[in-house]
């Protein structure tokens, strides 16, 4: 058997040989950890740029979660290796405890926190870069920790499928690399690298798949890896053969139930079919709700293509009692499952701006009613641009503010609560934002008189394409909102 490492350029090639016409002459953005994998990956796509007629960019987040020193490291390594091979970077720093905050208020784990607002910055980024691409520096052994650990999890085939080359603009060029692979290009070139050294903390399940389960797997059953990675390759199809199936077998139609949508299907037509067809038909239907519901802000925070990123709380041992017809109802945190009738439905759940995590994405012009305000999003009259922060992006997010969420107010970016204080606005009783994919455009407070006082976002950044801006007009009880004072 040849063990010998693999050319990890000629790989990364082979992966962007099937996307060469998609390649030629856009933005590509990568993401740049410090660690081998990223830099390996910063090397091979820098030497192969004039190749494929790519012009390539790298972003840097510093979730602020290790000590200073250690990430301080990481950003003069990164700085080094970027400015050696003429590689424009960025360098994205989160707030201390943001992270940390959000987290708790999601009832997330860390790893799953930071995960969102690193994906929040690489989107904002591949907007503001106009980047087509997002290259991820994940491996095989990345694709191999990833499985076993949706395997404990009890993940259904979908989630076994093996992690795909590409998904939207995210490539992962490195996907059929090992991480033996990766060392010894970086060695063979004496390019140097950080560690990070959460990669040890037990706490994280998958540092202990990493670093206990598979020492172990490779010692007792050294066939494991090549076993694996074909069961994920048959799981695929698996799962595209049940999607496609399901979708043939059990047609949901949308239905306004009330004031609420839903999407419904014929009872005896969904209890005909298989068992496993039903959960999947479920899922879709949940799925479809949840599109409706979240639009295009899905793939705006979480661009690694996870459509419904919350989906793996549906639990599939609950989703197969109702689907096997042992419950005739069942409640979910956003939706309710139910046989109405000669229907089953899937139902959205009634929610108020009280409600944690509300949010109404906004993707195209118009004039939208929100309790007692009036949004108006329109397109930009070339004589109408100001510098005056009432220019958007779409789609645009109005939701309440997070642990974390910072507007550009007086030249610099400041928390919501500096905004607040600078201003010395009065007591209130309700506070919103409007996020776009540049960030916090928009920060509104409601005192319990009703009236409104509005923080904007100072300017528009000038790479932002004019194509891409609409103009924002907010208005509350018939009447124009006032404005904070600069």
């Amino acid at each position: 058997m040849n063990t010998e490492p693999a050319d990890l350029e000629v790989s990364v090639a082979a992966v962007l040989q099937n996307y060469s016409l998609e390649l030629a002459g856009k933005t590509v953005l990568l993401a740049l950890s410090g660690g081998a994998d990223s830099v390996s990956l910063l090397y091979s796509s820098a030497s192969l740029q004039s190749r494929f007629g790519f012009s390539l960019r790298c972003i840097h987040v510093n979730h602020r979660l290790r000590p200073a020193e250690e990430t301080d490291l990481d950003a003069r390594v990164i700085k080094e290796h970027c400015k050696k091979l003429k590689v424009p970077l960025t360098i994205v720093k989160i707030r201390p405890g943001a992270i940390e905050a959000y987290a708790n208020k999601h009832k997330l784990g860390i790893e799953a926190a930071a995960r969102v607002f690193r994906h929040r910055a690489f989107k904002r980024q591949m907007h503001r870069w106009s980047a087509s691409w997002l290259f991820i520096g994940h491996t095989r052994d990345d694709a191999l920790e990833l499985a076993l650990m949706r395997f404990l999890r009890g993940s259904g085939p979908s989630g076994l499928a093996r992690l795909p080359e590409r998904r939207g603009p995210i490539l992962r060029p490195l996907v059929y690399s090992s991480r033996k692979d990766v060392e010894f290009y970086l060695e063979k070139q004496h390019i140097l690298f950080t560690n990070d050294s959460t990669n040890k903390d037990s706490r994280y399940l998958r540092n202990r798949i990493r670093n206990v389960l598979i020492p172990l797997l490779d010692r007792e059953f050294s066939f494991w890896r090549a076993g694996v990675l074909e069961a994920a390759h048959t799981q695929s199809q698996v799962a595209s053969c049940i999607s496609d199936s399901t979708k043939n077998s059990i047609p949901w139609q949308k239905h306004a139930h009330r004031t609420l949508w839903a999407y419904q299907t014929d009872l005896s037509t969904f209890f005909n079919q298989p068992l496993i067809i039903r959960e999947e038909a479920l899922f879709q239907a949940i799925d479809h709700l949840r599109r409706d519901k979240r639009g295009p802000s899905v793939a705006f925070l979480n661009p690694d293509g996870d459509t419904v990123p919350k989906i793996t709380t549906v639990r599939r041992s609950s989703i197969r009692k109702f689907a096997a017809g042992m419950v005739k109802a069942l409640d979910l945190s956003d939706c309710r499952l139910l046989c109405d009738g000669p229907y089953v439905q899937v139902q959205k759940k009634q929610r108020s701006l009280g409600d944690s995590g509300f949010s109404q994405v906004f993707t195209t012009v118009g004039n939208y009613p929100i309790e007692g305000l009036v949004l108006s999003i329109q397109p930009v009259i070339s004589s109408s641009l100001q510098s005056d922060g009432r220019i958007i992006t779409l789609p645009c997010i109005f939701r309440l503010p997070e642990p974390g969420d910072r507007l550009l107010y007086h030249r610099r970016m400041r928390t919501l609560p500096e905004v607040r204080n600078l201003s010395q606005s009065g007591p209130w009783s309700t506070q919103y934002v409007i996020e776009d994919l540049l960030g916090i455009a928009v920060y509104m407070l409601i005192d319990i008189h009703s009236n409104i006082c509005i923080y904007w976002r100072e300017s528009l950044p000038e790479t932002v394409e004019r194509k891409a801006s609409f103009m924002l007009e907010i208005q509350s009880r018939g009447n124009h909102a006032r404005r904070s004072k600069r």
